[in-house]
């Protein structure tokens, strides 16, 4: 049971945003759950992003684009990329401030930040 306490005790609120690339005036304000993994969080939230590959890293289309260049750098340094990561992303022509979401833990880097889909 203590266990349990202290998880829920630890876990706090980030709050990022989402932004659509194509309406900027479209934005979702998202309070995420530390420790959880970004894809399932923008899941619960009901962003428009398909998910085909169900969290396993096989497919991009739960990327976003980190709107901010020095936000992509902390997360990058917080979570750097794996290889099977950057694999997926070069596979599908993506890059530059492109991250898989289902790569992701929801940490206090991302605090603030924009998401672009």
């Amino acid at each position: 049971m203590q266990r349990i306490h202290n998880f829920f005790r630890f876990s706090r609120k980030i709050r990022l945003y989402v932004q659509s690339e194509i309406n900027p005036q479209i934005k979702l304000t998202i309070d995420a759950t530390e420790g959880e993994v970004l894809a399932k969080e923008l899941k619960r939230h009901k962003v428009p992003l398909p998910f085909e590959c169900g969290f396993s890293c096989s497919c991009s289309t739960c990327s976003v684009l980190i709107a901010n260049s020095n936000d992509f750098s902390n997360i990058q340094i917080a979570q750097p990329q794996s290889q099977e990561e950057i694999n997926v992303l070069t596979t599908e022509g993506k890059g530059g401030r492109v991250r898989l979401s289902c790569q992701i833990n929801v940490c206090k880097e991302l605090d603030g930040v924009t998401l672009l889909i």
